[in-house]
């Protein structure tokens, strides 16, 4: 995610995003936001909604966690170039 998404300063701009996080956050997903990258952009923790957690680096969080056996899945969006039609 963007990390200006989710500073409460942009509410107005990415109203519909935070509250979906907000409700996925109710369900139990959590959100984190490496704490080097908030510095750089000048957010400090409290700059974020109180389902975000700052977590010291991104990369070493990526790595703890994989090292428990989760997996990092990049999504690719691929563009539609034929109909259903043409396909068939």
């Amino acid at each position: 995610m963007e990390i200006v998404t989710v500073a409460r300063k942009n509410y107005d701009k990415y109203r519909d995003a935070v509250e979906r996080m907000r409700y996925y956050s109710s369900l139990g997903v959590e959100f984190k936001v490496c704490g080097l990258a908030a510095q750089d952009y000048g957010y400090d923790d409290d700059a974020f909604y109180e389902f975000i957690d700052v977590v010291p680096s991104a990369i070493t969080e990526l790595a703890h966690w994989q090292l428990k056996g989760y997996a990092l899945i990049t999504p690719t969006v691929m563009e539609k170039k034929l109909s259903v039609d043409e396909i068939r």
